[in-house]
Formats: C-alpha cells, structure tokens, sequence
C-alpha cells in the first residue's frame, strides 16, 4: 500500500477548515453563551449571598430590636409595678389617715356627746336633788314634838294586830340622829305611854333628822333620810311613766 501524501494533504486542510468553521461558528458562541451563562450564574450566586447578607444583617437588627424592646418593655412593667406600688401605699397610708382621722373624730365626738350627756345627767341630778331636798325640808315638822305626834300618829293608824306586833317585839327604842336631851326624851316616852311601851333610845346619825320607833319586829319610818328617799322614788317613778 503506498501513501498518497497529495490526499493526506487535501484531508488535512479540510480538517483545518473545518476546524475553523466549527471554531468560528459553534466553538466561540458555545464559549460564549457557557461565559455568559456562568457570569449570570456568578451574579445570582452574588446577588443571593448580598441578600442572605442583608437578611442575616436584618434579622440580626430585628432581633436586637426585639430584645431591646423585651428590655424596654421589662423597665416599662418594673417602673408601672414600683408606681403601682408607691401610688397602693400612698393610698393605704390616705387611707389609714382617713380612718384615723375619722375614728378620732367619732371618739371626739362622742366624748362631746358623753360630756353634753353627763352634763345634762348631772343638771337633771341637781335639779331632782333640789326638787328632793325642797319637799323633804318642807314635809319636816317644826321640831321634835313634831316627830314625836307624826310618830304617834303612825303607830295610831296601824291596825291593831300590826301596832302589837311591832311594839311588842322587843327591844322598843327611839332612834334620832344625835342623844336626845332628857326632857325631850322625857316628853317622847310620855307621848308612848298610851301604847304601854317605855321605849330606849339609840342613835343612827343617818337619819339626818327625826325620831323613829324600832322594834326587833319592825320600825316606823319618821326621818328626813326616809322622806328624802321615798320622794326621790316617787319622782323616779313619776319619771319613768
């Protein structure tokens, strides 16, 4: 077989041309488009990390706003919970002044009310002193003659059964305030001499004035303390109605 360098060469320069041919109108515009592909692909991935940037960025500052407005709002509830707090206090201690105030008032009041009431009690008290005092001294007799037919008198309307039991009791006696002198004793035991007694004497200085009978049975009552205390329980009951 012999080789046809002639051929070979018409083979090789049609090869050359087609390399060209190819080169100049596929390999160059793939080249092209591949470049143009990978720099719009470059530009993608860049502009995507840009915005990952600004997102991370982003999110970064949300979260340091959330936290800056977690701490604002935490100061915000501690200093409204510690206003809060003062203004409850400034209102108990109001309060407890107002109740103070109000309870010491009352206690004021009241004391005025227990004076006024004491006053009025103690004013009524004097004029019912008065009023006891004026018709004891005007009921009492002029003297001790006077006890003496006052108590006579007294004896005289008991009935009989009541005047023997009380002046035969025993022990019959004559109570005054002070020692009866021995004329007026004299002048009582002879007013009692119709009774068939001969009565003693004692002294009860409570009796303030006048002359009673006493038995161990009994006593007639004919003193200025008795008339004192038997008008003092009628202007009571009086009262009372």
């Amino acid at each position: 077989m012999t080789f046809d360098w002639v051929t070979f060469g018409f083979q090789l320069v049609n090869i050359l041309v087609l390399l060209a041919i190819l080169r100049r109108f596929l390999f160059r515009p793939v080249v092209a488009v591949i470049a143009r592909r990978q720099a719009e692909t470059e530009a993608t991935l860049a502009a995507a990390g840009t915005a990952r940037a600004e997102a991370e960025a982003e999110a970064r500052r949300a979260r340091a706003e959330a936290e800056a407005t977690a701490a604002a709002r935490h100061d915000l509830l501690d200093k409204a919970r510690a206003e809060a707090e003062a203004a409850r206090a400034t209102l108990l201690d109001q309060a407890r002044a107002e109740a103070a105030k109000i309870v010491a008032e009352g206690a004021a009041a009241r004391e005025r009310e227990a004076g006024a009431a004491r006053a009025e009690a103690l004013g009524r008290a004097r004029d019912l002193a008065s009023v006891i005092a004026a018709r004891a001294f005007e009921a009492q007799p002029p003297g001790l003659s006077g006890y003496v037919a006052r108590l006579t008198a007294a004896l005289d309307a008991l009935s009989p059964e009541e005047r023997s039991a009380l002046l035969g009791g025993g022990h019959p006696r004559l109570a005054a305030p002070a020692p009866l002198p021995p004329a007026d004793l004299d002048a009582a035991r002879a007013a009692f001499a119709r009774f068939g007694v001969t009565p003693g004497t004692e002294t009860d200085p409570a009796l303030i004035a006048g002359l009673e009978f006493r038995s161990d049975t009994g006593a007639v009552r004919n003193s200025l303390a008795h008339d004192l205390d038997r008008i003092a329980e009628a202007l009571r009951d009086d009262r009372a109605a």
